[in-house]
């Protein structure tokens, strides 16, 4: 058995970066995984939507479309994650060529999370006051660290007796992360141009387990290590601008501000003695996104919309002292492309469909391409979004490679008072 105490640390060096959720195995081993700033509109149309992403909808992906409100608008989101992964190793030639791959670990997992928006204008909600400005509150995951893995180990030598004996099954186990309360303003500050301004104030904690789980005839003993993260703390500013000066284009760009999650931590591991108390800090990087929604013609109500974003991890720093310090990351700048197409029909029917092309940060050749599609309708005066998502991604490991398809499921409901 490999027993991890060096491993613990792995797991509490896997942490806090989410849209959509460790959810998977690169950002897991990293320092999480990014929860999506989208509705189900923008996620149907590849996650697009810096510039088309309107009211409450838009407090996280453009705050500069708050200033577009008109009266109460709110919005409630839920989102369902399907990930398969599964893990292959090589099989070579007697020449140690690799002729094949055999799959010896096939994981699912389901996850579930919702998001809640409101965002009004006072001089349209309340006679008495003249204030042009527009707010926005919301609250949902910006980094999630729920993550499942399984195993089973097996004796490899076919002369023993009996055959295939199971010798342990091993179990990876992540529960938690980090939630942002938001709040934004947004205002048109002159004809056909808006700004917008939107703060997380991010709070969570999380746990990581792993566990060695012997058959009952085993002289070995269950064992497992566990790491969690306490009081994590952080902040975030977010501006956004947004242009409709233009006959067929919308222009806009959003800067997010780099910032900083601390904490404390606690680690189990499998050898007792070794247990070790601390605090951690981590210095995420910062990000700018440029978006464009373009209107071919008039008479065909069709929109085409496109961003791209770029985000600085090689700024990444691990300032953590102690048990898990890991002072020499390094992580690749990415760039990541959103594609989306929305046709509406005469009954305020939508269709959409996207594209989207993403790296990881951990490797910048580990790419995701994920397809999109999605549709719009009216029931009973609300706004009905629904979108679904299917990204496929493969990279190697160490013993062989991982295969990932992450499927997102969102609905949004929209209504305006």
């Amino acid at each position: 058995m490999r027993r991890l105490t060096a491993a613990v640390a792995v797991i509490a060096l896997a942490v806090l970066s989410g849209p959509a959720s460790a959810f998977t195995l690169a950002e897991w081993e990293g320092y999480g995984y990014v929860v999506p700033f989208c509705d189900a509109r923008s996620l149907a149309m590849g996650g697009a939507g810096l510039a088309s992403t309107e009211g409450a909808e838009g407090l996280a992906v453009n705050p500069a479309q708050l200033a577009k409100v008109e009266g109460i608008d709110v919005a409630l989101t839920g989102m369902m994650v399907l990930v398969e992964e599964s893990r292959e190793t090589p099989l070579h030639d007697s020449f140690d060529g690799v002729i094949g791959y055999n799959t010896y670990a096939l994981n699912t997992e389901v996850y579930d999370r919702y998001v809640g928006a409101i965002a009004f204008s006072p001089s349209e909600a309340f006679d008495a006051f003249e204030w042009p400005v527009a707010v926005g509150f919301g609250y949902g995951p910006r980094l999630d660290m729920s993550y499942g893995y399984h195993v089973q180990y097996r004796d490899p030598d076919y002369q023993t007796e009996p055959a295939d004996k199971i010798l342990y099954d091993y179990y990876i186990e992540g529960d938690g992360g980090v939630n942002a309360f938001t709040v934004g303003l947004g205002q048109e500050v002159s004809p056909d141009v808006y700004v917008g301004l939107g703060l997380d104030i991010m709070r969570g904690d999380y746990e990581m387990k792993e566990r060695w789980v012997y058959p009952p005839d085993s002289d070995e003993e269950d064992a497992s290590s566990r790491a969690e993260f306490n009081q994590i703390s952080g902040a975030r500013f977010t501006l956004g601008c947004l242009y409709e000066g233009f006959h067929r284009v919308d222009l806009a760009a959003v800067y997010r501000a780099p910032f900083t999650l601390e904490g404390s931590y606690d680690i189990w591991p499998t050898d007792i003695e070794e247990t070790a108390s601390g605090n951690f800090e981590y210095k995420y990087p910062g990000s700018l996104a440029l978006g464009v929604e373009y209107r071919p013609r008039n008479l065909l109500m069709t929109t085409v919309s496109c961003d791209i974003e770029l985000t600085q991890w090689s700024d990444f720093k691990d300032e953590t002292t102690g048990a898990l310090s890991r002072p020499d990351t390094e992580f690749d700048d990415t760039v990541t492309y959103r594609l989306g197409v929305e046709h509406a029909f005469f009954d305020d029917t939508f269709a959409r469909f996207g594209f989207m092309y993403q790296p990881s940060y951990v490797d910048e050749d580990n790419t995701t391409a994920a397809f999109s599609l999605g549709l719009g309708i009216d029931v009973l005066g609300a706004r009905v979004d629904i979108g679904g998502q299917v990204g496929l991604r493969e990279y190697d490991i160490e013993d062989g490679r991982v295969r990932e398809t992450t499927t997102l499921a969102m609905a949004t409901v929209t209504h305006t008072f």
